[in-house]
């Protein structure tokens, strides 16, 4: 990395830590009232995206926005979340789940993309990227499509919570009161917050196979057959991903002709794995 790309990096990580990248307001106009149903949801930074915390059952909301199956939302809730704004499933609302349920809020898609900012100080993997790995006897490279397997540290504060808090003279804090009883021989590791103090993990509940969204302190995380929490392997992140298929391993040419540079180490929490897309003039080179 060049001299002006290094400062490039120590830039945004100051901007980071000084919270310069901020949450977009929920807008009020045409809002409409509802409520969480099931369980929990979870709110997310972007359609499908970064998680960045678990809604409740009966939490109320209000709706101020749609993009296909997903309605933008201010929970008003009365646990602790480091969010209350972000987006969740249709179906994990009472009214809007339903026909109609949605009339008169506007649909606004393409808004909150770049949120991820001022949440996460290392990622599992880069996104659109491929890491390179032996299978069967033959090396090649593979698409990462989740989190590292790990294991927690068999504690009561390594117990997972459906939410964290931000606090505004101190670290992030799990909060304590909102645990969940979760398969921890299942557990993938996906995000640390910017400031290093919590991670989001996954895992499922006792008997189910999908998992759940949830929180520990990062220093409850150890790595599960490997020396690093994420990936150990090379990895690379590409321009185009279109096309290459799941489970099926690909040469070094292929990758190079797809417009590749390395995956960029988190210059604040190496241990915890990369940069969530830095910019490209500060990506290394291509490691093949």
């Amino acid at each position: 990395m060049n001299r002006k790309s290094r400062r490039g990096v120590v830039a945004l990580v100051a901007l980071l830590a000084a919270g310069a990248f901020t949450t977009p307001a929920a807008g009020s106009t045409n809002a409409v009232a509802d409520t969480i149903a099931g369980d929990r949801a979870t709110v997310r930074e972007y359609p499908g995206r970064l998680v960045l915390a678990n809604a409740r059952d009966r939490d109320p909301v209000q709706v101020t926005a749609y993009c296909g199956e997903w309605a933008r939302v201010q929970v008003n809730a009365p646990h602790a979340m480091a969010t209350p704004v972000g987006w969740v499933l249709r179906a994990n609302l009472t009214k809007a789940s339903k026909p109609g349920g949605l009339d008169g809020v506007p649909e606004r898609c393409g808004i909150d993309a770049d949120r991820w900012r001022d949440w996460v100080g290392a990622i599992n993997a880069p996104f659109h990227s491929v890491r390179k790995v032996t299978v069967d006897g033959s090396t090649g490279w593979r698409r990462i499509t989740f989190g590292t397997g790990v294991h927690l540290t068999a504690s009561a504060e390594c117990t997972p919570s459906l939410n964290y808090t931000r606090v505004g003279d101190g670290p992030d804090v799990v909060d304590a009161g909102q645990r969940v009883r979760l398969d921890l021989a299942k557990v993938s590791y996906r995000y640390v917050t910017v400031d290093g103090s919590v991670a989001l993990i996954s895992a499922p509940r006792a008997g189910q196979s999908y998992g759940v969204w949830s929180f520990v302190p990062s220093k409850c995380l150890q790595p599960k057959g490997r020396e690093h929490v994420y990936f150990d392997e090379p990895v690379a992140q590409l321009e185009n991903i279109g096309g290459l298929e799941l489970g099926k391993s690909y040469s070094d040419a292929t990758i190079r002709a797809r417009g590749c540079s390395a995956g960029l180490l988190s210059p604040v929490r190496p241990s915890f794995g990369y940069w969530p897309d830095p910019e490209p003039d500060n990506r290394p080179a291509c490691p093949v």
